[in-house]
């Protein structure tokens, strides 16, 4: 009795497995912000619900401290979302939400020294529209916003370590503020769909 039961179980779950539909994508506006990896794994689990699990990475110095110029826009990101889809999976138009939690060191851009460096996490939603180029390749397009809460410290420039100061003289350490900011779900994607 118990090998049928196994049996049908495993028959059950192989074939909703069959009609899944897995994809991986890559953001090209982040590969154009300052080389910022990125990748979102995707999963249908009906026909007009998608599973989404991405990162970022940007780890990378610019400029040198020696003429003035240094910056960064570093981070790294995770984020779990869903996304709704209209008409089927993978195709036409999307909108979604997520929750994302990004560590990050941003400074020295715009001529202006200041670097801020903390933790953010919050909340975000976002439309789009998938374009299918080939049976398993789609182009996304998507506008999306984020907010939620960072907690974050201020220094004088990008690597000096020097706190900044507020404006009766204390330093700017573990601050915290609310946000809102375009979200990683602005994005012009590659989308491979198995």
């Amino acid at each position: 009795m118990k090998h049928r039961i196994v049996l049908a179980i495993g028959l059950l779950l192989a074939t909703s497995l069959s009609a899944q539909e897995f994809s991986l994508s890559t953001n090209i506006l982040d590969w154009a912000n300052l080389g910022t990896a990125n990748i979102q794994a995707g999963i249908s689990f009906s026909r007009h619900f998608t599973l989404h699990a991405g990162g970022r990475y940007n780890n990378w110095d610019f400029g040198s401290v020696e003429r003035g110029n240094p910056f960064q826009n570093r981070a790294r990101t995770a984020s779990l979302g869903v996304r709704y889809w209209p008409w089927n999976v993978y195709s036409s138009w999307w909108c979604g939400m997520r929750a994302q939690v990004e560590e990050y060191n941003r400074g020295g851009m715009l001529k202006k020294m200041e670097t801020e460096e903390g933790i953010a996490a919050g909340i975000g939603l976002a439309f789009g529209y998938s374009r299918m180029i080939t049976d398993h390749w789609n182009i996304d397009f998507g506008l999306g916003m984020w907010g939620g809460t960072a907690r974050y410290s201020r220094y004088r420039c990008p690597r000096c370590g020097r706190l900044l100061s507020s404006g009766d003289g204390t330093p700017v350490r573990d601050v915290a503020k609310w946000f809102l900011l375009p979200s990683g779900e602005t994005q012009i994607s590659l989308t491979y769909v198995f």
